[in-house]
């Protein structure tokens, strides 16, 4: 039985949930498993949330939560999910309307694996990996040379680094970058000023970040604004010796633009995502020798996968002791996000 003096929160439990987690806010809130195939139907999933303050859809079983579902529902007042800060799975318009919270961690949370493969690529493609890896595959290696003498090669300290995008993985990029004492300019027109000075960020246009970087690191969300943000121009502005980093969106960048670039030799390149993805096989991307390719794993860290679901139910903590809430999906996100602002 409920406990009518509770909270209920239905929750779409993934396997990855920690039982400390799971403890921990089931005493705050009565936690109620969504149970059933996946994805449920309408009419049941209806029966098991009817009597629901709180919904989490992490896992496959709540279906969509359109209008029509979130005004069946009178007693829902806060739902948490993972959505990329987009507000896919919910109608956030109807939400808004029905004075329901809308919260989303999701950026938070895959912060840190992110943040620190952009930085692992940095290191590789400084030493021009992709090519020792292949020499050394091969047999062709000169031992202790990099054979890439006219590049940025060997060490990041004090290296001229220019960031595009600057949300959770650039901001955890930035404390990273400290202890190589890397002369940092960031492009990001949504940076909240006092985050800027909260980490001595200098801020700059996109062309400036261009032409300022030794290494180029693109981590910007896709949205109708940034596709193709990098393209031929820009790459243009990169000065030979460069390096440049992706593991945002593969969209981000003109893929063919950069590709003509890397053909040219006097770019290296540490890229996690394509367009499209899968990487088609054969591809030139994968011939390259100046280029370090991973298959989009920077976020995947299983032993980090709890996050999730740990930030999500402390928004759930926060709002249900009437604490400010870190991670609610509030217009104006949502608004640049799909291109709006």
């Amino acid at each position: 039985m409920l406990d009518p003096n509770r909270p209920n929160v239905l929750l779409d439990p993934p396997h990855w949930v920690r039982d400390e987690d799971r403890a921990r806010l089931a005493g705050v809130v009565e936690l109620v498993d969504c149970v059933g195939p996946a994805p449920l139907d309408e009419a049941e999933f209806l029966r098991q949330a009817a009597e629901c303050v709180g919904l989490i859809k992490l896992g496959g079983r709540m279906p969509e939560l359109t209008a029509d579902l979130l005004k069946a529902l009178p007693h829902l007042r806060i739902v948490g999910l993972r959505s990329d800060r987009f507000g896919t799975g919910i109608d956030i318009e109807a939400a808004t309307e029905l004075g329901i919270t809308v919260v989303d961690a999701d950026n938070y949370a895959s912060a840190h694996p992110v943040a620190e493969w952009v930085l692992g690529l940095m290191l590789i493609c400084l030493k021009n990996g992709g090519a020792l890896y292949r020499q050394m595959i091969a047999g062709t290696e000169t031992w202790a040379r990099a054979h890439n003498d006219s590049f940025v090669s060997g060490e990041l300290t004090e290296r001229r680094v220019g960031l595009v995008g600057c949300g959770h993985v650039g901001q955890r990029l930035v404390e990273l970058l400290a202890p190589f004492r890397v002369d940092l300019l960031v492009c990001d027109p949504y940076l909240p000023q006092e985050t800027a000075q909260r980490l001595g960020i200098r801020r700059a246009d996109l062309d400036t970040v261009i032409t300022h970087a030794e290494i180029l690191v693109i981590q910007t969300p896709l949205t109708p604004r940034t596709t193709g943000l990098i393209g031929a121009r820009e790459l243009a502005l990169l000065p030979p010796g460069r390096i440049l980093i992706n593991c945002s969106r593969g969209k981000v960048l003109d893929q063919a633009a950069l590709i003509e670039r890397l053909q040219r030799g006097d770019l290296i390149a540490g890229l996690d995502v394509f367009d499209p993805e899968p990487l088609p096989h054969p591809h030139p991307l994968r011939e390259l020798p100046n280029v370090f390719l991973t298959p989009h794993t920077a976020w995947y860290a299983p032993n980090a996968f709890h996050r999730y679901f740990q930030l999500t139910a402390l928004e759930f903590e926060r709002y249900f002791s009437g604490q400010p809430l870190q991670f609610q999906l509030q217009p104006r996100m949502l608004d640049i996000r799909h291109g709006r602002l």
